[in-house]
């Protein structure tokens, strides 16, 4: 089609196809059919079958089978393209009867009618009939068009990316975890039916807003493995030397050229890359990073390689500042959020070997929801320290009775080294032996004193819930006892039950000590700070410190606050009480800061 004119394309053809007369003749043909028709290459293969000298005169006009006001199967008029994958396009059409209503309809691409095609537009189609969950793409009818092409009809999903939806509306983390959950129970769902979806990606995880709420709706089952049956009559496998996914999203076990060693864990490791880029605004191992490395690395750097947390990716990320604003906080408060309980739960999600993942989407569902509700979370280290902060933080103020019940973590404060213990130093190679030994003393020291603070915690602490573990006849017993009550109880007794012990009794005043600061209570924070530091303690405590000063600082300050306005106001009504005349003005002393009132708000200064 370069050589512009006939005399030029005749003398190209004699020596291209010299000796070839069927040959020359079909190219002829194409040649003719591409000036009457220049998109003739998008018809279905059939319509090219006939003869070269005789299609153009005999064959009929192919009427467009995709395009705005085509009617498909009678009832579904065409609208608009809404997009297409490797299998079929996408149109938004009006469905004529028995109802009237917007849907989209998934024809196959022309020309794409193999055996494999067929089965896995079919499978697809049968994977979505499958399921009936709210946040799943609902599918209406299925059929074959006037010129042999299959279709399926699905609910109308004109949303946008699940990760545009919440940087479009500057979604807090929080925000974008409530939103991420129903995803989680959507996949569920298809697993239950015996289906994995092994391309979940922000494309394919679109947000609607259904009476002015935002819903998130799975689509695209294109490439879904069933589990446990047969999603189609037709034969369908995914070919071995076939790799089946988004490179960026898939699992380690997608990333090989065989997937038959694959389950519902693979589609929990999506969901962790999806919920890595909610947080950290690109996935672990990005687009760009990968595609400077050829296939096979690509592949390996996803199978072997660690990727980083996401708040390290946030501390590293040149665009901290705008990923912050699309997340309605600041920088630093961002990693701070990120940090810690969310990098461990998408770090779990995003284990290399399956064993160590969650289980199923739900439980990874049900960990982001044990953190929305301030509880110890399935992936975090299960440190008595930690469970005892997230237990003050869930019920400052309220009844310790009256959160017993829901508390049955209790019974999981183990005897293992807690985590403000740290280990012992590095081993010399010249006193080895020495060392080891010194070093195996140390582990059962630890393992003692971490067993005396958890019994403390259970039985001192926790366990005050219970009549009967309450003090004597000397203290009067609460059924109704209060979290500050127990701390306060607790504490007068640690020197006296300890007194040989400076090392258990420095570890379990830390635990108050953390205690009281989540409470509020500074002073007595920094008490029991102090007293830890005079016994010893096994950890530095500057941070502790830091924090005790910081709020105690605060607190004092409203307090002074207070307290000055409390004396302003008295003063100004003594005032008005002992000069009645407002001509006679304002007292020269009180004016100056003089006399018994000024004096006590100079004290407070």
């Amino acid at each position: 089609m370069k050589l512009a004119t006939p005399p030029e394309r005749a003398a190209y053809l004699d020596a291209a196809c010299a000796g070839d007369p069927q040959l020359r003749a079909a190219v002829e043909g194409l040649l003719r059919a591409q000036v009457r028709d220049p998109d003739f290459l998008e018809l279905p293969v059939a319509s090219l079958t006939a003869t070269p000298d005789t299609s153009a005169a005999t064959a009929p006009a192919v009427p467009p089978a995709e395009a705005p006001g085509v009617v498909v199967a009678g009832r579904y008029k065409l609208l608009e393209g809404l997009g297409e994958d490797g299998m079929g396009t996408v149109w938004m059409a009006q469905q004529q009867e028995p109802v009237k209503r917007l849907v989209a309809v998934k024809l196959i691409k022309a020309g794409m009618d193999s055996k494999a095609v067929l089965a896995r537009f079919e499978a697809e189609r049968q994977a979505l009939a499958l399921m009936d969950h709210p946040n799943i793409a609902k599918v209406h009818d299925a059929g074959v068009t006037d010129n042999g092409r299959p279709f399926f009809v699905m609910e109308l999903v004109k949303g946008v990316p699940i990760t545009r939806y919440c940087d479009d509306h500057r979604l807090t983390p929080r925000q974008r975890l409530e939103l991420f959950v129903p995803v989680c129970h959507a996949i569920q769902h298809a697993h239950q039916k015996g289906v994995i979806h092994r391309d979940l990606k922000p494309s394919n995880v679109l947000v609607v807003r259904y009476d002015d709420k935002p819903v998130p709706k799975v689509i695209d089952f294109g490439v879904a493995k069933a589990t446990g049956q047969q999603l189609t009559e037709q034969t369908l496998h995914t070919g071995f030397g076939a790799v089946v996914g988004t490179v960026e999203y898939m699992s380690p076990e997608q990333a090989t050229f065989n997937q038959l060693d694959m389950d519902t864990r693979s589609d929990v490791y999506s969901l962790g890359v999806l919920l890595y880029e909610l947080l950290a605004g690109s996935p672990p191992f990005s687009k760009k990073e990968l595609e400077q490395a050829g296939i096979l690395e690509m592949l390996r750097v996803i199978r072997e390689q660690e990727p980083s947390k996401p708040s390290t990716k946030l501390s590293t990320a040149d665009a901290l500042p705008t990923l912050a604003a699309n997340r309605g906080t600041v920088p630093s408060r961002l990693r701070k959020l990120v940090r810690g309980e969310l990098d461990w739960i998408v770090m779990k999600a995003l284990e290399k070997e399956r064993n160590r993942r969650y289980e199923t989407a739900n439980s990874f569902a049900m960990d982001l929801q044990r953190y929305l509700a301030d509880e110890p979370v399935v992936a975090g280290p299960p440190s008595a320290m930690y469970r005892v902060r997230k237990f003050v933080r869930r019920n400052r103020g309220q009844s310790l009775g009256r959160v017993w019940c829901s508390c049955p973590w209790w019974a999981a404060l183990s005897a293992r080294r807690s985590d403000w213990f740290g280990p012992s130093g590095r081993v010399d190679a010249v006193k080895a032996q020495e060392a080891e030994a010194g070093q195996r003393r140390t582990a059962d020291e630890e393992r003692v004193i971490a067993q005396a603070v958890s019994d403390f915690v259970q039985k001192d602490l926790l366990g005050q819930a219970d009549l009967e573990n309450q003090p004597g006849a000397d203290v009067p017993r609460d059924s109704d006892i209060k979290v500050r009550t127990v701390l306060d109880r607790a504490a007068r007794t640690i020197q006296a039950r300890f007194a040989n012990q400076p090392r258990v009794e420095a570890a379990i005043r830390l635990t108050i000590a953390k205690a009281y600061l989540a409470l509020g209570q500074y002073k007595e924070a920094q008490l029991q700070v102090s007293a830890h530091t005079r016994k010893g303690g096994a950890r530095p405590l500057d941070h502790v410190q830091h924090e005790v000063h910081a709020r105690r600082g605060v607190a004092r300050a409203e307090e002074l606050h207070r307290r000055r306005a409390a004396v302003a106001g008295r003063l100004r009504r003594d005032e008005a009480a002992s000069n009645p005349d407002p001509a006679a003005g304002e007292r020269p002393a009180v004016a100056r800061g003089r006399g018994a009132p000024g004096a006590a708000l100079q004290r407070l200064e």
